[in-house]
C-alpha cells in the first residue's frame, strides 16, 4: 500500500475568518491512499459540511501517463461525506496523482463576511494505490466498539463550594478564540472543593480495519446516534446514563447503509452522571469561616450567596436599626442637667438671683403706667 504523500505546503495566512468551535478545513485530501479496484475518493470536510465544501473545492485527478482522469461527484450530507468517482474503471494496480484546493478564504468571505483573501491555501497533492481486487459482497462491516468508565471531578462554577473570601470566576482562555474555559476556574484568596463527580461511560465505534483490510476499510464511513436519536460528532458517545447506541455504516462505493443497535451501562446504572461528594471533613480542615455556595454565570456573584450545607443567605444579612426608637431620650436623673440642641439653658435649669431681680423690676414699672 502506497504512503500518503503531501507536497510541501506553506503556511496559511491569518485565521480566514473562522469561527472557533469549528474552524474551516485549510486543506481536503482524500481520507484513504488505497482504494479497491471499484472504490472512491472520499473526503470528509468536517460535520454537516459536505455540501457546503463543495462549492469552494477543486480536484484533478492524473494517471500514471500524466493525463487527466474524469470524474463526478456524489454527495452523502447526512453522513458529512463527499466522493469522487470515476468515469471509468480505475486500473488495478496503477496508482493516480490526486491534486486537491480548497479556497478557504472564499468559503470564509461567504460563511463568515470574512475579507476577500484572509488567507492563502495551496493545492495538496496526494498519490493513491488501487488495489487488483474489487470490493467484497456489500454486507455489514466488522466493528470494534471499546467502553471506558471514567469518573472525574470537574472545576465548573456549579460543582464548588467555597469559603474564607472565595468567590470562583471562569478561567479566560487568551489568543485568536477568548473565552471563558467553563471546565477551568480560579479564585484568590481563599478555599474551594468539590460538591460532586460525574462517571460517565465512554463508547468508541470503529470498523474493524485488520479484518476488513485497507482497501475495504476505506469504503466505509459511520455515524453514532443515541439515546434518544441524539446526533453525535464522530464515533464516540459520553453516557452520563445508561442507554442505547446506534450505529450506522455507510458503503461508500455503492450507498447501501447497515444499522448496529447494542444498549450500554446498565451494569453502572449508580455510578453514571452527577455523584455527591461530602467535603465537610475537607472544609473543616481548610476553611477558617463559614462555608457557602453562590450563583453567576462566569463568576460567583457575593449578593446572590447561601450558607452550605444549611442554605442560609450569605452573608447574614444585619437587623436594620428600630427607626421608632432612634428619637427617643432615655430617663433623666432629677438632678442632671441637659443642655437642650439649641446650645441655651434648659427649661430644667433654676433661674439666676440677678434674673429674677430684673424680672421683678420690669414688672414694677408696667404697672406704674397704667
Amino acid at each position: 500500500m502506497a504512503g500518503l504523500s503531501w507536497a510541501a505546503a506553506r503556511t496559511a495566512w491569518a485565521h480566514c475568518g473562522d469561527e472557533c468551535t469549528n474552524p474551516l478545513p485549510l486543506w481536503l485530501a482524500p481520507t484513504s491512499s488505497a482504494l479497491a479496484a471499484d472504490g472512491v475518493l472520499a473526503f470528509s470536510p468536517g460535520h454537516a459540511r459536505a455540501e457546503r465544501a463543495l462549492e469552494f473545492f477543486k480536484i484533478k485527478v492524473l494517471d500514471a501517463m500524466g493525463e487527466e482522469v474524469a470524474g463526478a461527484f456524489e454527495v452523502y450530507a447526512d453522513f458529512s461525506v463527499f466522493v469522487w468517482r470515476p468515469a471509468q474503471p480505475w486500473s488495478a494496480g496503477a496508482t493516480y496523482t490526486v491534486i486537491t484546493h480548497i479556497d478557504t478564504a472564499a468559503w470564509a468571505t461567504a460563511e463568515y463576511s470574512a475579507p476577500p483573501g484572509a488567507c492563502i491555501t495551496y493545492d495538496q497533492e496526494t498519490q493513491v494505490t488501487i488495489a487488483a481486487e474489487p470490493l467484497p459482497a456489500p454486507a455489514a462491516p466488522p466493528l470494534l466498539v471499546a467502553s471506558e468508565h471514567v469518573v472525574e471531578t470537574w472545576d465548573t462554577l456549579a460543582d464548588l463550594v467555597c469559603c474564607d473570601g472565595a468567590y470562583p470566576q471562569l478561567r479566560q482562555v487568551q489568543g485568536h478564540c477568548p473565552a471563558g474555559d467553563p471546565y477551568r476556574v480560579e479564585y484568590h484568596p481563599g478555599f474551594c472543593t468539590h460538591l460532586r463527580e460525574h462517571g460517565q461511560l465512554e463508547v468508541v465505534y470503529d470498523f474493524d480495519r485488520e479484518a476488513l483490510g485497507a482497501a475495504a476499510a476505506s469504503n466505509f464511513a459511520g455515524r453514532l446516534f443515541g439515546p434518544d436519536e441524539q446526533p453525535w460528532i464522530g464515533v464516540q458517545a459520553n453516557l452520563r446514563a445508561p442507554g442505547c447506541l446506534r450505529f450506522e455504516a455507510l458503503d461508500l462505493a455503492r450507498g447501501e447503509v447497515f444499522v448496529d443497535e447494542r444498549c450500554h451501562g446498565d451494569d453502572l446504572a449508580g455510578a453514571l452522571g452527577p455523584l455527591d461528594l461530602d467535603p465537610t471533613a475537607t472544609l473543616a480542615a481548610s476553611c477558617a469561616g463559614q462555608a457557602y455556595v453562590c450563583e453567576g454565570e462566569d463568576s460567583w456573584d457575593p449578593e446572590q450567596c447561601t450558607t452550605w450545607p444549611d442554605g442560609q443567605v450569605y452573608p447574614a444579612p444585619v437587623a436594620p436599626q428600630d427607626e421608632s426608637s432612634a428619637g427617643e431620650t432615655g430617663a433623666v436623673d432629677p438632678g442632671e442637667q441637659v443642655e437642650s440642641g439649641g446650645g441655651g439653658c434648659s427649661t430644667h435649669e433654676r433661674p439666676g438671683v440677678l434674673a429674677l431681680v430684673v424680672l421683678g423690676g420690669l414688672l414694677r414699672r408696667r404697672r406704674a403706667r397704667r
